[in-house]
């Protein structure tokens, strides 16, 4: 005789915080079907030591019906009330914040309810392997269920699903494969379609075994990536590999791995696993002991995760440390793809660090050089303002000196802790240390040059800036214009007053005239440059102060700094000066080498 009975819930408020709340999708619903199948047939592994014939069917009418079989434990009358029923002791907070009960989320309660987001109706036949008796449970979205004894159910479990409407797509041959290849690749327990011989999940049974070779060919079959490289994992939470990419990614991506839990797949997101610095890799792995959350869509984040966080940054160190030894070249293309990604690691990691620091680039004044190269120079500067770097560049260059340049992300910290660890002299280039780079003038030269600096500075009174002469290469570089930060501040604050109204711009005035010295800047004179040389030879004031006015703004512009809108206006006005000068120049007469006019 049938009863009716009730899940003591409501079964609809369930459902929206199955498909609202704990499922993204309703594909899961086929994942909690196979995770079933395969508990139930651990179970009866256990109960019966000598019992190795698990399997799952899954039998189709395309776009209408579903069963999932497995020839599992089963359940008695009594199993039957309590774990499909379980479901209906918990409230919907218990639901949401994860705390159901752990000893058969596996098996049934949400699992089973999950099938509801894609059939109007959940029959299961089952019969356990301790009893003669068969049942049919029937389970309905109103909240109840009903039990009946049945003579034709075999020993294990079958679920019987009808596509309600607008599901049909996943009562479907090709999309049930897509699924139970995505969501049941590494279950240890074959799951076989319809008359197929062959096993939707065959693969490898242990991957730490697999060569290189063997490795990289699954990773690009599973993933549809040719990979640098593949990392086996093998430790106490974690087993599978690592795949290198062959492009760089950005440091946001965390999605695009398979992560599976008691070989079933639980989540594509890298976190909470993997280190932030893993956006470089690929990740295939398996657990069997970190907990789930109720939905089974990622872990709970406790000490088991954070030793497996461990256990994983470990592995692929200790992978690294074999290719720097065995095969550096692997090791060098790899930096040569992710080398923003090894430079964070290795920031904060004095492991990663000195295993990477040989292959690790920096920009310098002689190219890109390695860090294994900068480890063997004398000594050094560095600067983090990249358009001071290329305009100081050609001087080093000169000079026969190196100057690297951290403006990039990452290279100030790794330039600094490579000074530290290995006693290298190379330090900050400060404004005093522009003695070094540029060579002062005889006591003689000054003196021939008092006239010119005198006419220069007057020229520039109005740019914050003042001119000293001094000897250095190239020799075509006639001038080159140096700022502290409190002159890079001050020009960014005049920029932004330029084009900006109102309040704003009051309060740009009010913070420039607080200002009590302005910091000058300084425009270098190249005293070997021949266009100075000739400077020195012109007596007229109004000229000097012209060139003075270009050459500012030309040393602004080769040393990558904007100029601001009242500059380019000079610029402009000066141009016109010098060329009526040139036009006039034949009306003025030479007398005692100044030019005047007749």
């Amino acid at each position: 005789m049938n009863s009716s009975y009730h899940f003591q819930v409501n079964l609809e408020g369930m459902l929206d915080i199955l498909s609202n709340h704990l499922y993204k999708t309703a594909d899961v619903f086929l994942r909690e079907l196979l995770q079933n199948g395969a508990d139930a047939i651990t179970l009866r592994q256990k109960q019966q030591t000598n019992w190795q014939n698990g399997r799952v069917d899954i039998h189709l009418i395309p776009g209408k019906q579903m069963i999932v079989q497995d020839n599992g434990a089963g359940l008695t009358e009594e199993e039957i009330h309590k774990f499909l029923s379980v479901i209906g002791q918990s409230s919907k907070q218990e639901l949401v914040n994860g705390q159901l009960p752990e000893d058969y989320i596996g098996r049934f309660g949400i699992g089973l309810l999950s099938c509801f987001m894609v059939s109007d109706s959940i029959m299961i036949h089952t019969k356990s392997i301790h009893g003669e008796q068969g049942y049919v449970w029937e389970g309905l979205p109103d909240g109840t269920y009903t039990l009946k004894p049945s003579d034709t159910a075999q020993q294990g479990t079958a679920v019987t699903l009808k596509a309600k409407p607008g599901c049909e797509m996943y009562f479907h041959p090709k999309k049930v494969v897509e699924l139970v290849t995505y969501y049941g690749l590494t279950l240890p327990i074959p799951i076989f379609m319809d008359k197929n011989l062959e096993p939707l999940n065959h693969i490898p049974e242990d991957f730490s075994s697999l060569s290189r070779a063997k490795l990289l060919s699954f990773g690009e079959w599973l993933f549809q990536e040719e990979f640098l490289e593949a990392i086996p994992i093998k430790t106490q939470h974690l087993s599978g590999a690592a795949y290198v990419l062959p492009y760089r990614t950005d440091v946001s991506v965390k999605k695009g791995h398979r992560i599976y839990l008691k070989h079933m797949l639980l989540t594509e997101q890298g976190a909470p696993l993997l280190p932030d610095w893993a956006f470089f890799l690929r990740c295939f792995l398996n657990t069997d002991n970190l907990r789930p959350t109720a939905s089974r869509e990622n872990f709970y984040e406790d000490q088991e995760l954070l030793l497996a966080q461990t256990e994983f940054s470990g592995a692929v160190k200790y992978h690294l440390k074999k290719l720097a030894q065995c095969n550096p070249q692997s090791l060098q293309r790899i930096v040569a793809v992710h080398n923003e990604a090894v430079k964070s690691m290795a920031v904060w990691d004095d492991e990663i660090f000195r295993l990477f620091i040989d292959y690790l680039p920096f920009i310098t004044s002689e190219g890109e050089v390695p860090g294994a190269a900068l480890k063997t120079i004398e000594e050094a500067v560095y600067i983090e303002d990249v358009p001071r770097f290329k305009q100081l560049k050609p001087v080093f260059i000169a000079q026969d000196r190196l100057l690297i340049c951290t403006g990039y992300t990452y290279d100030q910290e790794l330039i600094q802790k490579l000074a530290k660890t290995f006693s290298l002299s190379i330090e900050p280039l400060q404004e005093e240390s522009m003695a070094q780079v540029l060579t002062d003038i005889t006591f003689t030269e000054r003196q021939k040059g008092v006239s010119l600096l005198h006419s220069i500075n007057q020229g520039l009174k109005d740019f914050d800036c003042q001119a000293q002469l001094r000897h250095f290469y190239p020799i075509d570089l006639p001038a080159l214009y140096y700022m502290s930060d409190d002159i890079q501040f001050l020009r960014q604050v005049q920029s932004a007053q330029e084009t900006s109204k109102g309040v704003f711009s009051a309060t740009l005035s009010s913070l420039l005239s607080g200002v009590c010295e302005k910091p000058l800047a300084t425009l270098y004179l190249n005293w070997n440059n021949p266009l100075i040389q000739r400077l020195l030879h012109i007596k007229n004031e109004k000229m000097l102060q012209s060139v003075a006015k270009v050459l500012y703004i030309h040393a602004l512009v080769t040393g990558g700094h904007s100029p601001r809108r009242e500059e380019l206006k000079t610029l402009s006005q000066e141009l016109l000066y010098l060329i009526d000068y040139n036009e006039n120049f034949k009306k003025f007469k030479v007398i005692d080498g100044s030019a005047e006019p007749k």
